[in-house]
């Protein structure tokens, strides 16, 4: 039986501020579950799940029995960040967010210049799990990484990327090229990629910002049809195309 207090507890975690005081977050749905429930990256401290769940899950429910609370269908809309509820939420610890430069230098990264949506920045973290990208950085004024909605949107992958947070002017030990998406860049069917790319993807509406423009070494654009409407491309989208063509030059 789950409590007030728990259930209180849990709804505070759908807000930035707890999440950063508790260290915890939660995910939620069956595919999301079962990928966490068979991998070790983060830790569980908590699962609640409805009867539908329990019974179609019934290994997973034995071997987490000692952190596993049975809740009603509206119980867990109580507790849920999601239009509709699913049958499962866990409860996880945060990882920490400074960078690890060893990690970070084993391929290639993101860099998320104040990109604010948190579908799409779920949705960066699911493209740079397809395309083996094995970094995501996202600047502070970025949608944060454990927001309920950025995690339900990486279908899972977050738990195969590594995500840092850091501003720009404070990266260092990096042995990247910064390569800045921009409408006024070279063509991306014409670009070199670097060996080692940092893929900069800037605000949906401004862009990236000035301050750092000037320090980025290359810039790419995605040429379109003369003949479009479409003023620009979703950021989410746009680094789709630009992990494809990253993704192919590694391997010519």
């Amino acid at each position: 039986m789950i409590t007030q207090n728990q259930i209180k507890y849990i709804k505070s975690l759908h807000q930035s501020k707890f999440r950063q005081k508790y260290n915890n977050f939660i995910a939620e749905g069956d595919k999301i579950a079962e990928e966490i429930l068979q991998n070790n990256t983060y830790k569980i401290n908590a699962v609640y799940a409805t009867e539908h769940w329990l019974n179609n899950n019934d290994q997973f429910a034995r071997l987490h029995k000692n952190i596993l609370t049975g809740i009603s269908q509206g119980e867990m809309k109580k507790i849920s960040a999601l239009k509709t509820s699913s049958n499962v939420l866990l409860v996880l610890e945060k990882l920490p967010e400074t960078i690890n430069y060893t990690l970070m230098n084993e391929g290639h990264a993101i860099y998320l210049d104040n990109v604010q949506d948190p579908g799409n920045v779920g949705t960066i973290i699911r493209i740079a799990d397809w395309f083996g990208i094995t970094t995501v950085i996202r600047s502070k004024g970025s949608a944060d990484f454990y927001n309920p909605k950025v995690i339900q949107a990486t279908m899972g992958s977050f738990l195969n990327v590594h995500l840092f947070t850091e501003e720009f002017d404070q990266l260092s030990s990096m042995n990247h090229q910064s390569v800045g998406a921009a409408m006024s860049g070279k063509n991306v069917m014409q670009f070199n990629w670097p060996t080692k790319t940092l893929l900069v993807m800037g605000n949906e509406g401004k862009g990236i910002q000035a301050s750092i423009h000037h320090k980025l070494d290359h810039f790419i654009t995605i040429d379109g049809s003369s003949n479009r409407i479409a003023d620009s491309l979703n950021v989410g989208i746009a680094t789709g195309i630009l992990c494809a063509h990253l993704s192919t030059s590694a391997t010519k």
